[in-house]
């Protein structure tokens, strides 16, 4: 059983990074980015073009953090509010959440789409429970909205599509689509799944070049969240490759998450750790892992201000350093 002691709570509060988070899941949001995602997962989209997928398919726009996950604390789906609550933890919330339709035997099917960012895995037990309560949830929210009373069969499918972004070994460069099947124990009797198809869950794991496997959307993925890519060859490959062209909105969420992307933060704060774990004391530990960020941000603003030409403040203000500390990273950086 796991136990939240103060150890692991500080733990758990040096990994979040809400900025660089919500940069990630605005970066996913973009409809472009949501359409190759799709055709990429879904079978019912892999002979539609990409951009009739964003442009026809996609309804509206893409909720990002604001639907609850939980009933009780949010809002139907209709007008998504996109999160999960505790006492400790405040609400949780889908990261992404939209409504599509595909096209299917000349009329148009609605799907319910969440899409999420994981670059940390405790387990792939608790990430599949957590991506079947998630399911389970789109399923019910759907009560009043898009069926009552005993219509069940009105209610629309849902996709809850995970992109990890750091996985695992042997889920890197895989996509796995997770769904309920059938078995005849006795007679035989006929493929019912188009009565209880209802939800997917559905893999992205990401990984690198060195793979037979890395192409299509595994390496526009792969390219995106990159912390080794510069901005201009993310651009280059985006707009040959996948005949995406970066807007300045998308440029400037993907500048957000660029050279401070998960794996940076994640290394400086993984050092940090490790410094303090060698002192042996829960202060000594807070003062390592402080060390290590500290010594990691300062990398970074470098790399900020090289490769994006930005000044000292630009790369302050985009790191989310507060004001008080500018003359600190000033003194440091001479």
């Amino acid at each position: 059983m796991e136990t939240n002691t103060p150890v692991s709570k500080t733990i758990d509060t040096a990994y979040r990074n809400p900025k660089l988070d919500e940069a990630c899941k605005k970066v996913l949001s973009f409809k472009i980015i949501l359409a190759h995602i799709l055709k990429g997962c879904l079978e019912e989209f892999k002979d539609i073009d990409v951009n009739d997928i964003a442009e026809k398919y996609i309804e509206g726009k893409p909720l990002v953090s604001k639907e609850a996950v939980h009933q009780d604390e949010g809002i139907v789906i209709d007008g998504k509010n996109t999160d999960d609550s505790s006492i400790d933890e405040g609400t949780a919330r889908y990261d992404i959440l939209f409504d599509v339709f595909v096209p299917v035997s000349n009329e148009q099917v609605k799907f319910i789409i969440n899409v999420e960012a994981q670059s940390r895995i405790s387990s792939l037990d608790n990430l599949l429970r957590r991506a079947r309560y998630y399911c389970a949830r789109m399923l019910s929210h759907q009560y009043g909205r898009e069926f009552v009373k005993s219509e069940y069969e009105n209610i629309k499918k849902v996709f809850s599509i995970w992109v990890l972004t750091n996985p695992r070994v042997e889920m890197r460069n895989t996509i796995k689509r997770i769904y309920l099947t059938e078995k005849n124990l006795v007679g035989n009797a006929p493929n019912l799944r188009e009565y209880y198809d209802t939800d997917e869950v559905i893999l992205v794991g990401l990984g690198s070049e060195k793979d037979d496997n890395y192409s299509g959307l595994l390496k526009m993925l792969d390219v995106l969240f990159s912390e080794s890519v510069s901005i201009d060859a993310k651009k280059k490959i985006l707009e040959n490759e996948y005949n995406i062209k970066m807007s300045e909105e998308m440029q400037t969420e993907v500048y957000e998450m660029c050279d401070y992307s998960l794996g940076v933060y994640d290394r400086g704060v993984e050092k940090g750790i490790a410094q303090g774990m060698a002192q042996g004391m829960a202060q000594g530990m807070a003062q390592g892992m402080a060390q290590g960020i500290e010594q990691n941000l300062l990398e970074n603003i470098k790399s900020i201000m090289k490769n994006l030409g930005m000044s000292l403040d630009k790369a302050l203000e985009a790191l989310n350093v507060p004001k008080s500390d500018y003359a600190k990273y000033e003194e440091l950086l001479k």
